[in-house]
């Protein structure tokens, strides 16, 4: 019944944009995920040289977990990600991983932090916003925060002589030329690719698009991805892009877009890391995953103003 009335939301909002545009978006999405996944097995490469990660299969755990945090909270995707390369790499640790994971988000965290200085600088008062019920979001994500700084810290002390297996994993850093031109010029080029989503839905419901939209739009999509409560960030998100728009479109129109957007981007997640994750592990081993992780997709009825997001910063 859930997963019935969640198909139903998904098909009411492809027929409420054009198929030129869905087709674009949809294509600048799958360039998205892709660019990522090919940073991914760069670093990977450079890490476990021996293991021979081959693209299909980064692609496949890459694909995988962004389906699964679609659907499930916490980003429980992108540890199944992580588990995936630790089963299929055999030279690979956990904490080597971790190392790598590092190294992927980088250039993600500082453009997103630099993207939220910017505007902050640029327009000062542009998040002193009412965001009625939120507080509540944020104690929350102050809370999560200081656990995992907390058990980071006891990580570290506990295994500061393996620290050995982390510097492995981000062993590309050591080559700065091979992470520009592996690592960062592709995860620029998936970003590019990410605003053209962005503004490309945005258009498709008739929010006007600027360069500020767009922007503050990555910038909500990363606050609220990171702290993801709710499977795809359900809930957080549509609230902070009504309000961080509420200059620039109507509640309703902003709630339509990132509502739509979710949606459509979670679908096609879905089905797209099923396809790459049946391609790398075959559909047996696949199958036993699902089963293992994934609850049926959330519908999103009643959510209010909910959110849009690709989540992962898998």
């Amino acid at each position: 019944m859930i997963v019935a009335s969640w198909v139903r939301e998904v098909l009411d909002q492809l027929g409420a944009i054009s198929l030129p545009i869905l087709v674009l978006a949809l294509t600048l999405h799958t360039c998205e995920t892709l660019l990522n996944a090919l940073a991914w097995r760069n670093i990977l490469r450079r890490a476990y040289p021996e293991s021979g990660a081959s693209f299909r299969l980064v692609l496949g755990a890459y694909g995988g977990g962004i389906g699964l945090n679609a659907i499930l909270p916490a980003q429980a995707g992108t540890v199944a990600m992580l588990g995936l390369y630790r089963a299929q790499i055999q030279a690979s640790t956990a904490l080597g991983l971790v190392g790598a994971g590092v190294v992927q988000n980088a250039f993600f965290l500082l453009a997103g932090a630099s993207i939220g200085v910017g505007l902050v600088v640029v327009q000062p008062g542009l998040f002193s916003l009412q965001l009625g019920s939120l507080p509540g979001h944020a104690a929350l994500a102050f809370a999560t925060a200081t656990t995992i700084a907390l058990v980071a810290w006891v990580v570290l002390r506990r295994f500061r002589d393996t620290w050995a297996d982390a510097r492995e994993g981000a062993a590309i850093l050591a080559t700065p030329r091979a992470y520009a031109t592996e690592v960062l010029a592709v995860e620029l080029a998936s970003y590019v690719a990410r605003v053209g989503v962005t503004a490309t839905f945005m258009r498709a419901y008739d929010v006007p698009v600027s360069v500020q939209s767009v922007l503050l739009i990555l910038a909500v999509n990363a606050i609220a991805s990171t702290f993801a409560f709710t499977p795809g960030g359900v809930g957080t998100q549509q609230a902070l892009a009504t309000a961080a728009l509420r200059n620039t479109a109507s509640s309703s129109v902003v709630a339509a877009y990132s509502l739509g957007q979710q949606l459509i981007l979670a679908a096609w997640d879905i089905a797209f890391g099923l396809l790459v994750l049946w391609s790398a592990i075959g559909w047996t081993a696949t199958q036993a995953l699902i089963h293992r992780e994934a609850p049926a997709p959330v519908a999103t009825h009643g959510a209010g103003l909910s959110g849009d997001a690709h989540t992962t910063t898998a």
